[in-house]
């Protein structure tokens, strides 16, 4: 049945693919810390902002059509992130392609290519990273496709969520910590 809030009616929630600048600003919606709470919240603000609905008409929803369109929005960065258990991808590069092409700032996005980061594009993510709060990590990875790709800010925040997700782990991958080097405190 429809949904009227303030004069308005609302009768269908057309959902898509989130892009990355979508998650990001629903992001912000958690605040400093992701609690079930500010989750929740932010999963409802990104339901709103891809189906263009009003947040308070989102919040009159039964929360059985509120759970399946958190679930679908954000299926498809969940599906393409590695599971933590996974041996990430250090393959020399990885080239991912985009049809349609992303337009940004005059220019067409066709193609993303992404290799090792270099030490200075390790340091910019690590330094975003201890903000310490769930927008600054994703912004965090932004900012390292951006660098890496060689692509604008603008590009990177108008990928599909699942590519992003995609290239994100393919860099962060690179950051996994291996076996400990230099001199141990061992006491004999």
């Amino acid at each position: 049945k429809p949904l009227e809030w303030k004069g308005e009616q609302f009768t269908e929630l057309h959902l898509r693919e989130p892009l990355t600048a979508q998650v990001l600003f629903a992001s912000k919606v958690m605040g400093k810390r992701a609690t079930v709470v500010t989750v929740r919240d932010a999963q409802l603000d990104l339901v709103a902002r891809i189906a263009r609905w009003p947040a308070a008409a989102i919040g009159l929803l039964p929360v059985s059509v509120q759970d399946r369109a958190i679930l679908y929005v954000t299926e498809f960065e969940e599906n393409a992130r590695r599971p933590m258990d996974e041996t990430p991808d250090r393959t020399p590069e990885l080239r991912l392609t985009f049809d349609p092409a992303i337009e940004a700032v005059g220019r067409s996005h066709v193609e993303m290519t992404l290799r090792e980061p270099v030490g200075v594009q390790r340091r910019r993510y690590d330094v975003t990273c201890e903000r310490g709060t769930p927008e600054a990590a994703l912004q965090a990875e932004i900012n390292l496709v951006g660098d890496v790709s060689e692509w604008s800010m603008a590009a990177v925040l108008k990928m599909p969520i699942s590519k992003f997700a995609r290239a994100a782990d393919y860099l962060t991958g690179f950051f996994i910590p291996g076996p400990r080097t230099g001199p141990t405190s061992r006491q004999s």
